[in-house]
Formats: structure tokens, C-alpha cells, sequence
């Protein structure tokens, strides 16, 4: 059982009242109590100064002279009102709410750029193949290259080659991703794995080769795309007008990490789609803590099942915060991911650090030639 998974299953019995700002179990009043005025001031002019930058088209540090004056100038507003600690959280709460959405809009247009950067490196791919796959007396379908040494017009290869791949996205959902030692990570995740899902929707509508599945994992492991995943979300609606109370699996199911139950799911799913043997890519995300050398050596053996093909990534969002003892097994691809950053004694993700990293994976796995 993994540590800090059991901590998150006592941390919920212990828990009560109203949430706040999308952390599980804390509500902005207990953010409040547990800093310093100064500590709650200074988030709020950060936040509030950001969010007139961002309004005003502005960079805080290209413009870092405009930026000082409009900081300095919401501190004296906070000076004169004589906020209380209280209303300085309630209006940093609010001012990042408003930046929320403006980060929103921004990451739309990172999408954007993000699946035209993938669209552009799956075409490269599959032009060079088109050079480097054609057979005795096959030309390329380039106007200039259908002339032939005098020979007259030589024909065109027969039908366009395409990037072939098959990706599996998984998010670690176990009770640790929960907690404050790892910068409550469960959330970043679901929202970075969530713009790279419509990065590869997009690919894979002008590529019909690109093929994509989204997991979630802890001590089991679920699909959630595909048709299984919509039979298994309609059962959950049935049994719950028949007035079964369907429980969360957090509760169960969370104070455990395992990996072999994930990389099962992938095998079926993949012998179900008869992938087996072609191109695959994992990008599994996790906050580093697994459950026993006996999981991992189990996920093992799915892996070899798996066939050849398969190229998987373990990126891990808190190397230095989780002492684990596992090992995983040479299979798979462990990156640590510096993404982890404290402000005040709380642990954020960056999400911007980790939506690159998965970006550049994505885009240099996606598109690159398997023979």
C-alpha cells in the first residue's frame, strides 16, 4: 500500500464542510487561516496585477516597468481599503477565477498551435516514407520527379502512406495524486491529458492513421473512451434511476498505485482493436509512488504481451517529493518531469512545463517512421 495514498484515505475520513477552488478537501477559508496576511496580500496583488497585464495584451517581463507600476498601484489600493485577510482571499479567489478563464482562452490557442505542429510533423513523416517505402520502378508523386531520364512520363506511386500510431493516455488517480505533497496533481493532469486528447482528435481527422485511448488508474484500472467506456457510463446512469448508490471508487480504490492493472486494460483494448504488433505509444502520468516490486514485475509481463511496437513513458510530476523503492522494469521509460513548484508552503503543478513536455513527446513519438 502506498503511503501516501493510505494518508489520502484517512485525509477524507477526517474532511467535512464546503470545498473551495477545485482542491479537494481544503476550502479557501482553511487556505486563509493556514497563511500570513502578508503571505494571502501578496497572492492577491500577483494575481490581480497578472490579470490587468493580461487584459492589457502586456507581459510582465517584456513590459517589467508598466508591470512594476500597476503592482505598486494595486498594493496602495490594498493599503487604502484596509483589506482584511479574509477579503484579501475572497478577492484572490475571485481575480483567479477571472484569470482562469483567460488562461483558457490562451490554452485554446496553445492547442491550436500545438495540433498544427503535430499535423505538420506527421505530414514530414509520411512524405519521407513515401521516399523511403517505394518499390522497384515507383516514382514520387511530384510533378518534377515524373520525368524519367528521357523515357517519357513515369507513373505515380500507387496510394498515399500514412503515419501509422496508436496512442494510450493514462492519468494516475490514486489518493496521493490528491494531496498537498504533490501539489493536488491529479487536477493539472486531467486538464493537460485533456487538451493533448483534442490535439490527436484534431490530427486524427485529417490523418485516419492516428488512433487514441485516455485511461485512469490506481489500484484498478479504467477506459474512459471507446465504446466500452460509453456501455460502462450507461450502466452507471441505469443503476442509478433504479436507486443503487454507486460508489465512489476513490474510496476503494484509491489507496492503492498498480500498474499491472493498467497495462492489462491496454492489452485488451489493443487485442480488441487488433492493434497487436502495430505501432503504439504510452504516455502514463503519475506522481511517482507505485505499489510493490510484484505489481511492477506483473505489468512486465502485459507489456511483453503487448508484442513489439510499444513505446512507453512514465512521466514522473514529483521526483524529489516521493521516496519510491519501486523500481520499474527497463520496459518502461521513467522521465522525471521538474514541474512541481511550492509558493508559500503550497505545491503547485506548472501546467505549462507539463503540457510541453507531453507536447513534445506527442509530436516526436506521433511522427516518428516505424519500420
Amino acid at each position: 500500500m502506498a503511503k501516501l495514498d493510505q494518508g489520502y484515505s484517512q485525509a477524507r475520513q477526517a474532511s467535512g464542510g464546503r470545498r473551495g477552488f477545485g482542491r479537494r478537501g481544503m476550502t479557501i477559508d482553511t487556505f486563509v487561516s493556514q497563511r500570513k496576511k502578508h503571505e494571502v496580500a501578496d497572492l492577491y496583488i500577483r494575481t490581480a496585477t497578472r490579470g490587468i497585464l493580461d487584459a492589457l495584451g502586456l507581459d510582465e517581463y517584456e513590459d517589467a516597468d508598466l508591470a512594476m507600476k500597476i503592482r505598486q498601484g494595486v498594493t496602495d489600493d490594498v493599503k487604502k481599503d484596509k483589506m482584511t485577510k479574509q477579503d484579501l482571499g475572497e478577492g484572490w479567489n475571485t481575480a483567479n477565477r477571472d484569470g482562469n478563464q483567460a488562461t483558457r482562452r490562451q490554452q485554446e490557442i496553445e492547442r491550436n498551435e500545438a495540433a498544427e505542429t503535430l499535423l505538420n510533423a506527421l505530414y514530414s513523416a509520411t512524405r519521407m516514407r513515401e521516399r523511403t517505402d517505394l518499390e522497384d520502378g515507383d516514382l514520387l508523386d511530384d510533378p518534377t520527379s515524373l520525368m524519367t531520364g528521357g523515357d517519357g512520363w513515369g507513373q505515380e506511386a500507387a496510394g498515399r502512406l500514412e503515419v501509422r500510431k496508436h496512442v494510450n493516455l493514462a492519468i494516475d488517480n490514486s489518493g496521493s495524486t490528491h494531496m498537498p505533497e504533490t501539489g493536488f496533481c491529479s487536477g493539472a493532469m486531467a486538464s493537460v491529458v485533456e487538451n493533448l486528447l483534442r490535439v490527436l482528435f484534431t490530427a486524427a481527422s485529417t490523418h485516419p492513421g492516428i488512433s487514441y485511448d485516455g485511461f485512469s488508474f490506481n489500484r484498478v484500472a479504467e477506459i474512459h473512451t471507446g465504446s466500452l467506456a460509453r456501455a460502462r457510463r450507461a450502466e452507471l446512469v441505469r443503476n442509478f434511476f433504479a436507486g443503487v448508490e454507486v460508489d465512489d471508487p476513490l474510496k476503494r480504490d484509491a489507496i492503492e498505485t498498480n500498474l499491472a492493472p493498467l497495462i492489462e486494460e491496454m492489452y485488451k483494448n489493443e487485442e480488441r482493436l487488433g492493434l497487436i504488433g502495430s505501432p503504439r505509444l504510452d504516455i502514463i502520468l503519475t506522481d511517482g509512488e507505485f505499489e510493490s516490486e510484484a505489481d511492477a514485475d506483473e505489468a512486465a509481463e502485459w507489456q511483453r504481451k503487448r508484442g513489439a511496437g510499444v513505446t512507453t513513458y512514465v512521466l514522473n510530476l514529483c521526483p524529489d517529493e516521493i521516496d519510491d523503492p519501486v523500481s520499474l522494469p527497463h520496459q518502461f521509460r521513467v522521465v522525471p518531469v521538474d514541474c512541481l513548484k511550492d509558493e508559500y508552503g503550497s505545491k503547485q503543478v506548472d501546467q505549462d512545463i507539463l503540457r510541453q513536455t507531453l507536447n513534445r513527446i506527442a509530436v516526436a513519438e506521433v511522427s516518428r517512421l516505424d519500420s
